[in-house]
This record gives structure tokens, sequence and C-alpha cells, in this order.
């Protein structure tokens, strides 16, 4: 009889715990309190920090934009590169092309330690020696990893040249 007293009463007091509990909802961002933030000029900033590497022709410095297992949809390769090495071979590539990125529309995103920024950009590039305009969307997903924004994601892919049906 006392054991089923006391499990009664615990279970009453674990009950009314959850209760109280349920009334004040925590969210995400109350949970982690030790949130690392940016703001959108930081994030902004970052795609300047990208483009400045690129204009050193440096693939090393523009790899190291990106994180250790960053993955990157290229613009001008049909291959998924998945970590450094190979993130590194495709800008070995697309750096003889002299790359200068300009945004054109750019929407950021803020979350506890993650960044995302989608738009659009132009390149200019120079492609058997004829500068070219270079079109295409584009999707960087920061991570604040120790004390920098890395590139855990980039997604760029040219804009289409003809559409037979509008979806507009």
């Amino acid at each position: 009889m006392k054991t089923t007293i006391a499990r009664s009463a615990l279970s009453s007091v674990f009950g009314a715990v959850l209760a109280c509990a349920s009334i004040v909802p925590i969210t995400p961002v109350q949970a982690q309190t030790n949130c690392p933030r940016a703001t959108r000029p930081e994030i902004a900033g970052l795609f300047d920090r990208w483009n400045s590497s690129l204009q050193t022709g440096d693939p090393n410095l523009v790899t190291e934009n990106y994180a250790r297992n960053a993955i990157l949809l290229p613009t001008v390769s049909n291959q998924v590169r998945r970590n450094h090495e190979e993130i590194q071979d495709y800008f070995v590539k697309f750096l003889e092309l002299q790359p200068i990125g300009k945004i054109n529309y750019s929407s950021i995103r803020l979350y506890c330690g993650v960044a995302i920024d989608s738009g659009t950009y132009t390149f200019t590039v120079v492609n058997n020696g004829q500068t070219e305009q270079v079109r295409a969307r584009y999707t960087f997903v920061y991570n604040r990893i120790g004390n920098r924004w890395l590139i855990a994601e980039h997604h760029s892919s040219a804009m289409p040249e003809t559409i037979t049906t509008s979806a507009e």
C-alpha cells in the first residue's frame, strides 16, 4: 500500500513538472544561448573574401574558404565536389578563366551558427581570349567553425539560355 501511494505521489509530481514545462516552451534560440550569430553585412563580406581569393589565381587560397567536408556543385562542371581535394581540383581549372564575380541579387538568412546567402551573380571570364559574361544562380551555406565562417555548401548553376515554357 505504501509503495502504491509513493508511486502515485511520484507520478503526480512528475506530471505536474511536465505540465509546468509545457506552459513555457523553449525555442531553439533560447536553448542555444551561446549561439554564434552574424550580421548580414558580415555574411555579404564572405562573398567578397571568396571573390578576392579568386583574383589571386591560387586554388589553395580559394579552397581555404571551404569547410573540410564542404560540398561544391559548381557552375562549369558536372562533377559534385565533396572534399578539399576535389574542390581545389575544380578551382585549378576554373581559375584559368580569370573569373571576377559580381552579385546581382542577394538574400541572406541568419540562423544559429549557420548563414545562407542565395541569389544571382555574374562572372566576367576570359575564354579563348574573349571576355564573356556568365550569369548564374547561387547558394552559399556558411557554418561557423572555430572563429571563422566557412562555406559548407556552395551551389552555382548557369542561368538557362533558352526556356521553352515559362514558369513565371
